[in-house]
């Protein structure tokens, strides 16, 4: 699962990082970035790669009310094709979700403790992500997005099960391209990110609420 990450790089950063064609949202800096908030993320339009905001947790086009995004923050990549939620966007609304690193808590000897795991502290990271586009009572087009989910690698199974599907620089265009074909077989050959590029750390249980939103929350914590 991942269900809470950071965003602190400047918009330059994540132009340069992703190739960005069109600016359409500056996100700011939030280190405890929480489900239900907007997220910046990348997507294909007929003009190139566009950074845009979402909300994080999709609403399915065809659902009744908005409170279904809640349940809707990670997507298991095993059953995308599969779940009827996700079935749709899994074949043309790809994305990428922005991010610096992501928190996981992890059990320990004295409770649960919040990592922080990254892939350096310059480096983004492109999670990959779905989107919809519910329309809301009011007649607004709401866009919505989740995070897909893998099996954890070597280094992640000791902190938790499962993490983001964090995609290569290699990955992401075919991820993003809604005619790249057979991105079933595609997925699931894929597999998690390399161990060996990944790095984690403790930080302060001030991560465990969305009202903390500093840079303390990616601190290591010291006792």
């Amino acid at each position: 699962m991942c269900g809470r990450f950071a965003l602190y790089s400047n918009v330059s950063e994540i132009r340069e990082a992703f190739k960005i064609q069109q600016v359409r949202w500056e996100p700011e800096a939030s280190y405890n970035v929480a489900p239900s908030q907007e997220v910046a993320v990348v997507v294909n339009r007929e003009s190139g790669r566009s950074l845009e905001k979402m909300m994080w947790g999709l609403i399915p086009f065809w659902a009744k009310d908005d409170k279904i995004g809640s349940k809707m923050i990670n997507a298991r990549s095993e059953t995308l094709s599969q779940k009827p939620s996700f079935k749709r966007p899994f074949k043309s609304q790809r994305c990428l979700v922005v991010a610096n690193g992501f928190y996981e808590w992890t059990k320990t000897e004295r409770g649960k403790v919040p990592m922080f795991i990254q892939l350096g502290p310059q480096r983004l990271l492109g999670l990959a992500g779905l989107f919809d586009v519910w329309k809301s009572p009011q007649g607004q087009d709401v866009f919505s997005c989740t995070i897909v989910t893998t099996e954890a690698n070597d280094f992640m199974q000791p902190i938790h099960g499962r993490m983001p599907l964090i995609l290569a620089k290699s990955q992401e265009a075919e991820w993003l391209d809604p005619a790249t074909p057979d991105i079933d077989g595609w997925l699931r050959a894929i597999g998690p990110y390399p161990n060996q590029e990944m790095e984690a750390y403790e930080v302060s249980r001030l991560v465990n609420s969305p009202q903390n939103n500093s840079m303390e929350c990616i601190q290591p914590f010291t006792n």
